[in-house]
């Protein structure tokens, strides 16, 4: 499954599938577009799901809520989310809520996947 919706590319990796945001910029169609994605991906597949956010400058909050629900029910299928490309503030937020095993199963992934701000 290789497909480019208009705001995201999801295409199948090992064990998994990958959805980049190619968007710049979070509004409403981007967020029913991931919902609709997410949502397909959650109840036709049985793979884990991995996200590339490095296109987005900022992470809303509402969008991160979205992330670590749909993060918590693929916990309970024995399923995980990963966030590549997460903002310094967003892996904050997580630290600071106990939240991080949620989204990253191990510390190699969390070093991995948060953003340089240095560029």
């Amino acid at each position: 499954m290789a497909k480019k919706t208009k705001y995201l590319s999801v295409r199948e990796i090992q064990n998994a599938y990958e959805i980049v945001i190619s968007s710049k910029v979070v509004h409403a169609d981007l967020e029913e577009e991931l919902d609709s994605v997410m949502h397909m991906l959650f109840f036709q597949t049985r793979s884990h799901i991995q996200m590339d956010l490095s296109n987005l400058p900022y992470l809303p909050i509402t969008l991160l809520t979205k992330l670590l629900n749909m993060a918590r029910d693929l916990r309970l299928k024995k399923r995980v989310l990963v966030l590549n490309g997460l903002t310094l503030a967003s892996l904050h937020y997580l630290k600071r809520f106990g939240l991080t095993k949620l989204v990253f199963p191990s510390e190699a992934i969390l070093r991995e996947s948060h953003r340089d701000p240095r560029g």
